[in-house]
């Protein structure tokens, strides 16, 4: 394989990301602008993640891509059998074997090791957005931490609904500084920001924007402190398949009945190996 072209994209695209990646680390939770490039799946498909793992990606590095938790799912299947075909990496759909994990919408059930990278593929880097759509006034008020607009939309739904109504995308603050938009996984990843021994890597393609949280970042909601943040409550309910009662779990209605399942199909699997149920496919691809 010609090494200029190892993992389908130049050296010097490469070069230019690994640079804004720099940045980002250097600047934890900083919207960093980069030169998005065209890839071979449509814009908003995860190509600004794409973009991060083929520019990190080494012969060695083992992958594992997910999309709202499931291996399975088009989106993660068609993007890992897209970099395997590409770099020739070993692929795998277990969390503790994968060195680069790529990502849409959640953060992998198995706690994260020293090493390895989490790359979120984000649709809307900005968090200021939905306050604020001037983009230049959004930049001002990065620059003086003014979040005020953020605090009155909290205050609103807290004293109007008693909470905030705020499913994904939850704004938190990172290092006591930036406020930055964590890609939407739930409120129940959130607290897994906090001190993550991995780095864990933003890419919005169609924004054109990449971000970033080094390892042992301080990263905390925004949250009034009269007021404990609350993440999603499976209390009383439990995986129909593993028996897993400690997870994120994602309901599936059949009629009037609810049935509740692992959101981190690996996890699920990883159970039910353990309990000696199935063989698993856990295994590398």
């Amino acid at each position: 394989m010609n090494e200029s072209v190892f993992a389908f994209m130049d050296e010097d695209a490469k070069k230019e990301i690994r640079r804004t990646l720099l940045k980002a680390v250097a600047i934890p939770g900083y919207t960093v602008p980069f030169a998005s490039r065209e890839m071979p799946v449509a814009r908003g498909w995860g190509t600004g993640g794409l973009q991060i793992t083929l520019s990190l990606l080494l012969k060695r590095d083992c992958i594992k891509v997910i999309d709202q938790g499931c291996d399975g799912s088009v989106n993660a299947v068609n993007i890992r059998d897209f970099i395997a075909s590409v770099s020739g990496v070993k692929q795998t759909f277990s969390t503790r074997e994968a060195t680069i994990i790529q990502t849409r919408h959640r953060i992998p059930e198995h706690k994260l090791a020293e090493g390895q990278i989490l790359v979120f593929q984000v649709p809307y880097p900005e968090v200021l957005t939905t306050v604020e759509p001037d983009t230049e006034k959004q930049k001002q008020m990065h620059a003086d931490s003014d979040y005020s607009k953020l605090w009155v939309l909290l205050y609103e739904d807290t004293s109007q609904f008693g909470d905030s109504r705020i499913s994904n995308r939850y704004p938190v603050e990172v290092e006591d500084h930036y406020v930055m938009d964590p890609s939407p996984i739930p409120k129940y990843d959130i607290p897994r920001l906090n001190n993550s021994p991995a780095l864990l890597l933003f890419g919005a393609g169609r924004e054109k924007r990449i971000y970033a949280i080094p390892p042992y970042t301080k990263v905390e909601p925004l949250k009034f402190s009269d007021r404990p943040f609350k993440v999603e409550t499976f209390a009383g309910k439990r995986c129909g398949r593993c028996g897993a009662d400690n997870v994120f779990l994602d309901e599936v209605r059949q009629g009037t009945t609810s049935l509740y399942f692992c959101s981190d199909t690996e996890y699920c699997d990883s159970i039910l190996t353990e309990q000696g149920d199935v063989t698993g496919n856990t295994e590398s691809e």
